[in-house]
């Protein structure tokens, strides 16, 4: 972390608890994501998660604004941890902590995982989407990370994916509908208490393509056909039928979308000074023939 993202870090912090009425509270860093620092803030019975955006979060299209604003909507609905402060426009916010475990590489393979986080879906993509915010649009995503690490481009790889990926965006249908997407949909996102699914870290939220966000879940997952069954058995009754068909084929053909946006984002972050699991970016040049 730089000297920059500490002294911001300790702002936030100490913003945080002049904010809640807090003395001396036990602060402890969390496991975050690439791009972002998280801590768990406990004094006494009362226990909060604060996160931080890092420097690189919103060059890579990472909204503090819309988080804040679809994480609200999300808690009303019972399926986020609820906000109790936050920075000028979302720069950190501060929320509930949600006490639960995180689904299992394993357990988001199994069924039973898989409805559960699909009927989570069902609920987020029947709200309203907050007006004012920027329609988020994978493929769009995907084309600007790419043509952002094209300079670097010695063996055409990137030529080669940016061609493909115009081909398949063309090839798409505009969304029958856009709803409330959380559109990062990785199993470190959830938190699991038994009872319920809530979703944390809405930093690339906002309004999208309802079948986007199943097809994050399948590609982050790498889900083959009787895992996205499950996951749309979940969804209800857009996953049903004539309607469940189409959605299959939509979801099949943003999950190609999505893994070059994740290929794409992970060669962005790493110039930017970030470092993005290795393996992972392997088997997803696999998956794209890249």
């Amino acid at each position: 972390m730089s000297g920059a993202q500490d002294g911001a870090v300790a702002a936030a912090i100490a913003a945080s608890m002049r904010a809640l009425g807090l003395g001396r509270p036990d602060v402890t860093p969390l496991e975050g994501g690439v791009a972002n620092r998280s801590y768990r803030i406990r004094e006494g019975p009362r226990e909060f998660v604060l996160r931080v955006p890092g420097e690189a979060a919103r060059g890579l299209g990472a909204s503090g604004r819309s988080e804040l604003a679809m994480q609200e909507l999300a808690s009303h609905a019972g399926l986020a941890p609820r906000i109790v402060f936050a920075g000028p426009g979302g720069e950190y916010i501060v929320s509930e902590f949600a006490d639960g475990h995180t689904p299992s590489a394993r357990a988001m393979q199994e069924p039973p995982t898989l409805r559960r986080v699909g009927a989570w879906f069902a609920r987020l993509h029947a709200l309203e989407a907050p007006a004012g915010l920027a329609v988020v649009d994978f493929g769009e995503r995907a084309a600007a990370y790419l043509e952002r690490v094209a300079p670097q481009d010695p063996d055409g790889r990137i030529a080669r994916l940016r061609r493909e990926l115009a081909r398949r965006r063309a090839a798409l249908a505009p969304p029958a509908r856009i709803a409330p997407c959380h559109h990062d949909p990785h199993r470190r996102n959830f938190v699991d208490d038994g009872a319920r699914i809530l979703a944390v870290d809405w930093e690339y939220a906002g309004p999208g393509d309802p079948a986007a966000d199943l097809a994050a879940c399948a590609g982050y997952h790498a889900l083959e056909a009787a895992a996205i069954d499950a996951l749309l058995e979940g969804y209800g009754e857009a996953g049903a039928g004539a309607a469940g068909v189409a959605l299959r084929a939509r979801v099949a053909a943003l999950a190609w979308i999505f893994n070059c946006l994740w290929f794409g984002w992970n060669l962005a972050a790493a110039g930017l000074g970030l470092s993005p699991d290795a393996d992972e970016q392997s088997r997803l040049a696999a998956r794209l023939g890249a």
